[in-house]
């Protein structure tokens, strides 16, 4: 949405300038106003937008500290959790997911997507690299997890924790993935997981699926 708020707003300046010049041409002045004003007027929503759209991420990242320091004072019940050792790995479209380990935790967590307290949370620890020859794009709201019964799609953006979403061929990027759930009875009652992933090669706008299949969560 930023993106073309921005580029909205680079037309709107190019318009303008257009508009600037054609003012110079007697006969065409009336065409060179009528760009000038819708120009200006163009570029002023564009601006208004981007000040809209930082602010509304900030609100949102002020719920979220108000909800996380709430809970650290309100909060004293017990949470549950159990990190699972998978290191599973899988190579497909000249793209290796390597899933490093799977955190199933019960315990209140603050969806952003959802902007809504979920029960619990599954976290994974994930590697990709790139076997191609161009660059790989991707994000961590680029996978949909399937866990027992449930499906999340999209990993939380501010939640997750992955530094770099670009990978140069030949080089890895390691991150860790929170999906927040909706629904979750225990720890126990997750059994396995798996990931779909989806990545971008070079300039390409169809993504690139990596399917790591079921991933079978035991001690």
């Amino acid at each position: 949405m930023l993106l073309w708020i921005i580029l909205g707003g680079i037309l709107a300046f190019i318009l303008f300038v257009i508009g600037l010049i054609i003012l110079f041409f007697p006969k065409q002045r009336k065409v060179g106003a009528i760009l000038v004003g819708a120009g200006m007027v163009l570029m002023i929503a564009a601006i208004v937008g981007v000040f809209l759209h930082f602010k509304q991420l900030d609100d949102v990242n002020n719920e979220v500290l108000n909800y996380s320091a709430g809970k650290s004072t309100s909060e004293s019940g017990k949470k549950e959790a159990k990190t699972y050792q998978v290191n599973h790995k899988v190579n497909e479209n000249n793209i290796e997911l390597t899933v490093k380990t799977v955190k199933v935790e019960k315990k209140p967590v603050y969806s952003t997507m959802e902007q809504k307290e979920m029960p619990g949370s599954i976290s994974l620890v994930l590697a990709v690299k790139n076997n191609g020859k161009e660059k790989l794009t991707t994000y961590p709201n680029q996978g949909t997890l399937q866990a027992s019964k449930m499906e999340v799609d999209g990993g939380d953006v501010l939640l997750s924790e992955f530094d770099a979403s670009t990978v140069e061929p030949g080089k890895t990027i390691e991150g860790t993935l929170v999906f927040p759930l909706e629904k979750l009875k225990s720890v126990a009652s997750v059994h396995s997981v798996s990931l779909s992933w989806l990545s971008y090669f070079g300039s390409e706008s169809d993504p690139v699926g990596t399917e790591t299949g079921t991933i079978k969560l035991t001690k």
